[in-house]
């Protein structure tokens, strides 16, 4: 199994914008040191200001800290990242496409991979926060559609000189870009989301399904979905790599929650028995959130599961 770090997450322990840039230069050149092969960002532009009473299951008194959405662009966050690093991937973790310009975001994008020297992929998403498409003026009810189109243009550009890609959302014919991408490569994309639709569209789109906060059991019903769809398309589902984002939480003593311990949380040994697990369940590629309460700790957390797991 490969692993990757994310780092602007839920988990990332500060929110201050000089102390998120700190965060980002320690985590990424404690990860690349330690071995993992890709380093993740996140993508949020606005939230409502009561997303606690809207979601309160998921930002509520026992969820995630609101605060956590306060994170950098994507993009320029991973051209950052991108100048400080040498050979570890970039990943999006993921970009929600509905709301950006397709062109522009092409653009950015192969400029990205040509500036990184060939290091990007491109995890991609069709977003979900009602809200926030409204504040974008993004079509929140087309945005599979959109999503589709998106991926089409990126898919075509990535084989063509000529960009000639035509849609209802949006028509190229005739048109040419710049920059291509480094040496011309197409770049990996990640389907990402946990939904029947999503894994539609990685088989048919994608060179990765990328799960987000699944249980091995649930990994292995959506390998099995991809199986079958995979099937029913003529397609290779050995093609399209298995991929779940989750949050690692290291703890010096053994959790003593019993079934109730969350996935990935507890002392060394119980974390090796649930990566045991989730490679039994078809699990090949996992982005980790690696909880903690100070970057201190974090980077701890990221040397230690190292030491066990990466650096074999």
């Amino acid at each position: 199994m490969k692993y990757g770090i994310a780092i602007t997450t839920s988990a990332t322990p500060v929110f201050i914008e000089p102390d998120q840039k700190d965060y980002i230069l320690r985590i990424s050149k404690c990860s690349e040191e330690n071995g993992y092969d890709s380093l993740w960002v996140s993508d949020r532009t606005v939230y409502p200001n009561n997303i606690s009473e809207i979601y309160p299951q998921q930002f509520g008194i026992n969820g995630t800290n609101p605060n956590s959405q306060n994170v950098m662009e994507s993009l320029v966050t991973l051209s950052f990242i991108a100048a400080k690093t040498q050979k570890v991937l970039l990943g999006t973790s993921v970009l929600v496409l509905p709301f950006r310009n397709p062109l522009l975001n092409t653009k950015m994008l192969s400029t990205l991979d040509v500036l990184s020297e060939g290091r990007l992929i491109v995890g991609v998403g069709t977003g979900w926060m009602k809200e926030e498409f409204n504040a974008m003026g993004a079509k929140f009810s087309k945005r599979g559609l959109i999503t589709d189109e998106h991926i089409g243009l990126l898919k075509s550009f990535y084989q063509n000189d000529v960009t000639n890609y035509r849609g209802d959302f949006i028509d190229t014919i005739g048109m040419k870009m710049y920059p291509r991408t480094h040496l011309g490569r197409p770049v990996p994309i990640w389907v990402g989301g946990n939904s029947h639709a999503s894994i539609k569209r990685a088989v048919k789109f994608g060179d990765a399904w990328h799960g987000i906060g699944l249980t091995p059991n649930e990994i292995k019903q959506s390998v099995d979905k991809i199986n079958q769809i995979a099937d029913q398309q003529g397609k290779n589902p050995s093609e399209i790599t298995i991929t779940l984002r989750a949050t690692v939480k290291i703890t010096n003593k053994p959790s003593d929650l019993g079934d109730d311990r969350p996935y990935l949380t507890g002392n060394i040994s119980q974390i090796a028995d649930d990566l045991q697990q989730y490679k039994q369940s078809g699990l090949e590629y996992l982005v980790i959130s690696m909880a903690a309460d100070s970057t201190d700790e974090v980077l701890a957390s990221i040397t230690e599961f190292s030491d066990y797991f990466v650096r074999l």
